[in-house]
């Protein structure tokens, strides 16, 4: 048995670094990539529609585009449109006059059913000031109360299930010992999860619920719905006839549940599907198996199931050993692909939240091992089921985190969207000859012409914001033309980046771009070199 065990580990193992190794990047939530005009730039000739390109498919019945000026008038002509490319989102507009005009959009993504906002903005003969300036946090939004319920109850119910089927199958010696009671409650919380998802989509996506269930998103959801309306006659079964094959029917259906919510998730949008819905739906098998045997474990203690004697609480020791060690690997293989790198376990919401998810596994996986070394192996008591009282009750925790964590972007999605809007920009790093300071400017997009400039200075050592009290851009091309391009003097925005928008880089070449940072007792120049990029050819439609 155990050979069997460590042999299915190892298998993988392989297979999870193999999948790790050959896929690309992680997707999940429709994050903006790019926009036609880009946020912030100023065009001569009015467009005459705007496109939106985002990291995933987009639901054409959830898609909604609105461009309006400063009075808040709408200049778009009807709905927007998912053409050609399932990607990109399109909307024909109004002849535009001079001024500044911010487009807005809603958008929901066909693989995972998150629904994501933001905006943007363009300039017709005028200045326009980006929106989204920063790349990381557009379109993303925190997951509502009502969601974050929906999903813990979801989750909370179907672990139950897996859990009971699984303790009545392996554990213990009578399923009668079990409670009928807790079973239809537990069907009840998953029902009612179901219930509150939909909800949040109809609300958050402001759509009737008949459009809602027509869309992709909905089709996914009458999925889910239809197996836990079929895991009821399981659960009914089990209550009237408490045999084993009767609640191991409802371990099945429970088993189909998860699975219909592990293809509508984050797993589903990944570069290999196969892999990720398969590790996604056997992570949350093992929980079902572990946490969710727990609440079970303490029932058939209550209840005085006639295998107490005979090993109980050893008998499920050794099932949550064998999936304690697939939880944790399937876990690291999920979080592999959805976090991608270090360091972004503490600057995303998404790793911070997971890193709380984790430090509460540990717990719980010590309090395990507390309980089986303690009480277990020795000999059943009642500190036994105080011990499986506080397992229950981190295990409660876990999936609250587990909840919210599956309502945010993962962290590599993040990532491959920022990296996307950056694409056509110039970044350079660069000091002072004291190294006193350390800038950072960002061009967009880095083409002779129009740019945006946003620079940023920091303490050399401690890499602390500097207060400046005004930074300013000197430019020299380096290729030999006499080019007279004027001071460009940035404005600090609330999140301490300098910005402004310029036409000084005014040729192809290379250019010298010196950044004056002027404080109250002194002034720093910091000389970097760039060179411009070529432009881009026009992405066809």
């Amino acid at each position: 048995m155990k050979g069997r065990v460590i042999g299915a580990l190892a298998l993988l193992l392989v297979l999870g670094v193999s999948a790790v190794g050959t896929g690309g990047p992680a997707n999940a939530h429709a994050l903006l990539a790019e926009s036609k005009p880009a946020d912030g730039a100023t065009v001569d000739e009015a467009p005459k529609e705007v496109l939106l390109t985002f990291t995933e498919a987009l639901d054409p019945s959830l898609t909604v585009v609105h461009v309006l000026d400063a009075s808040g008038a709408r200049f778009e002509l009807g709905k927007a449109e998912v053409p050609g490319i399932p990607t990109r989102a399109r909307v024909a507009l109004a002849p535009l006059v001079k001024g500044v005009y911010t487009v807005t959009w809603r958008t929901t993504s066909t693989a995972d059913g998150h629904t994501t906002v933001g905006s943007v903005a363009f300039g017709v003969g005028v200045a326009a000031q980006a929106v989204g300036a920063d790349a990381t946090t557009t379109g993303v939004r925190s997951p509502t109360l009502v969601s974050v319920a929906g999903r813990w109850l979801f989750y909370a119910g179907a672990v139950l299930l897996l859990g009971a089927g699984v303790v009545a199958v392996l554990v213990v010696a009578k399923a009668s010992s079990l409670s009928v009671w807790a079973l239809n409650a537990a069907w009840a919380a998953m029902a009612l999860g179901l219930v509150l998802t939909i909800a949040d989509h109809r609300a958050i996506t402001h759509t009737s619920l008949a459009t809602l269930l027509a869309s992709g998103t909905g089709h996914k959801l009458k999925a889910q719905a239809v197996a836990v309306a079929l895991t009821w006659p399981a659960v009914c079964g089990a209550s009237l006839r408490p045999k084993r094959w009767t609640w191991a029917a409802v371990g099945v259906g429970a088993s189909a549940v998860m699975l219909e919510r592990a293809m509508s998730g984050h797993a589903d949008a990944s570069t290999a599907p196969w892999f990720t819905v398969g590790m996604q739906w056997l992570h949350l098998v093992s929980v079902g198996a572990w946490v969710g045997g727990l609440a079970w474990l303490l029932i058939a203690l209550r209840h005085g199931d006639p295998g107490q004697g005979k090993g109980l609480a050893r008998r499920f020791s050794t099932v949550a050993a064998a999936t304690l060690g697939i939880v944790a690997l399937t876990g690291t293989m999920r979080a592999l692909d959805e976090v991608g790198a270090w360091r972004r376990l503490l600057d995303t919401s998404f790793g911070v939240t997971l890193l709380v998810k984790l430090g509460l596994f540990a717990v719980l996986v010590a309090l395990g091992a507390r309980s089986r070394f303690r009480h277990v192996l020795a000999s059943p008591s009642t500190g036994l089921r105080r011990a499986v009282k506080a397992e229950i009750a981190v295990g409660v925790a876990v999936l609250a985190a587990t909840a919210v964590l599956t309502g945010l972007p993962p962290s590599a999605s993040v990532a491959e969207a920022a990296k996307l809007q950056r694409r056509g920009s110039l970044t350079v790093d660069g000091n002072d000859f004291a190294t006193s300071v350390r800038v950072r400017l960002l061009v967009s997009p880095g083409t002779a012409g129009p740019n945006r400039f946003d620079v940023t200075v920091v303490d050399y050592d401690t890499r602390a914001a500097v207060k400046a009290d005004s930074v300013t851009l000197r430019f020299r091309v380096k290729d030999g033309a006499d080019v007279a391009a004027p001071p460009l003097a940035l404005t600090m925005d609330p999140d301490a980046h300098w910005r402004g928008s310029s036409s000084a880089l005014s040729l192809d070449g290379r250019w010298t771009v010196t950044v004056v940072v002027q404080t109250r007792t002194d002034s720093v120049e910091a000389p970097l070199e760039l060179t411009t990029l070529r432009r881009p050819a026009a992405a066809p439609d």
